[in-house]
């Protein structure tokens, strides 16, 4: 929880670098909170729908339901965790990335792989060739970037600050004094 905190506290610092632990607790602990939100948003789905085969009626129309899970608070509040942890989440990222002396404009890879999908996607109706070479880009950059955050530190201090691992960094007693 300390590596979320700690994500926090350094909202939208996006100078220096993020060890592989503060990027992966946050990342755990910020699925978590949100598989949790989304478990309770569509929770009432669910029992209107148990509900329904128990009691042998017909399930529920599809207006119904989605009325159901547009009333429901924890969409909002899904909304607004969401919102919240934009920023962060681009931010440890990009320190991240200035841990093994990648530049944070990498960041906007997978950004490209989703558009990419995107277009997929639409292409998948008329020219199924183009959709299969657009998803396996779209894939390829997913696969790059996931090695990347699992990459360890460089050694010793990079242009965007010293190793946060400590692993390398120059100290006093290595720096001879001048005679």
């Amino acid at each position: 929880m300390k590596w979320f905190i700690k994500c926090f506290k350094q909202y939208a610092d996006f100078s220096g670098r993020a060890r592989r632990k503060e990027f992966w607790w946050f990342t755990l602990i910020n699925f978590i909170i949100g598989m949790i939100l989304v478990s309770c948003w569509i929770w009432p789905i669910i029992s209107v729908s148990i509900e329904a085969s128990v009691k042998g009626m017909d399930a529920p129309g599809v207006e119904e339901l989605t009325l159901t899970l547009l009333k429901s608070p924890f969409l909002y509040i899904y909304i607004i965790y969401y919102l919240a942890i934009l920023i962060p989440t681009i931010a440890v990222s990009v320190r991240r990335l200035h841990d093994i002396g990648k530049s944070g404009f990498w960041y906007f890879l997978p950004v490209g792989g989703s558009v990419l999908s995107m277009f997929a996607s639409l292409a998948s109706q008329s020219n199924m060739a183009l959709y299969l070479v657009l998803a396996l880009i779209a894939l390829a950059i997913s696969i790059v970037f996931l090695v990347w955050m699992f990459m360890d530190s460089t050694y010793g201090p990079n242009q965007y600050g010293p190793n946060p691992k400590g692993e390398g960094n120059p100290t006093d007693e290595t720096v001879t004094p001048a005679e």
